[in-house]
């Protein structure tokens, strides 16, 4: 996948999780999608594409929602996604399984890293409970399994293979 179809898709992303997504919630949870994009991204297709998905979701996300800082979305993306490849050299590569693992601890970190730069830019002070996180880590975690699928197959299919050159 290239870097330009990435900030497409992130912008198509944020424009769903803003409009379409907080109608479809499931037990009052709305999903992440930028965040599961990013995250599958960096695990199954490269680090370059998952931190496009995460700049550009993100500042959309910002521009998107009227109580959000411009650019604090965009940072804690990139902090979450940068976690995700740092941590993708321990975890192998390219499985389903373990990008699915990913988006549920990261998802689980997110609410409370972007109430922790909202705190700092706008003197926001709401954590989010316990409660409120678990059903969108779940639905968070739901949701990659069919990302993760998607995006082996475009990798199989339109990916960069090493190949002998005869």
């Amino acid at each position: 996948m290239s870097i330009p179809i990435a900030a497409v898709g992130a912008v198509v992303a944020a424009l769903l999780e803003t409009s379409v997504l907080p109608e479809l919630t499931i037990a009052g949870a709305k999903p992440d999608l930028v965040l599961i994009l990013a995250v599958a991204a960096t695990t199954m297709i490269a680090v370059e594409d998952g931190l496009a998905w995460a700049f550009v979701g993100g500042l959309m996300l910002d521009l998107l929602t009227p109580s959000r800082q411009l650019g604090a979305t965009s940072l804690t993306l990139l902090l979450l996604v940068g976690t995700a490849a740092a941590a993708g050299r321990l975890l192998p590569h390219r499985r389903i399984v373990a990008t699915v693992l990913m988006v549920t601890v990261l998802g689980a970190i997110h609410p409370y890293v972007i109430a922790a730069a909202l705190g700092f830019t706008t003197g926001l002070r709401a954590t989010p409970s316990f409660e409120t996180v678990l059903p969108v880590v779940a639905l968070d975690a739901l949701l990659a399994l069919p990302v993760a699928a998607l995006f082996q197959v475009l990798w199989l299919r339109f990916g960069v293979h090493d190949r002998i050159d005869w």
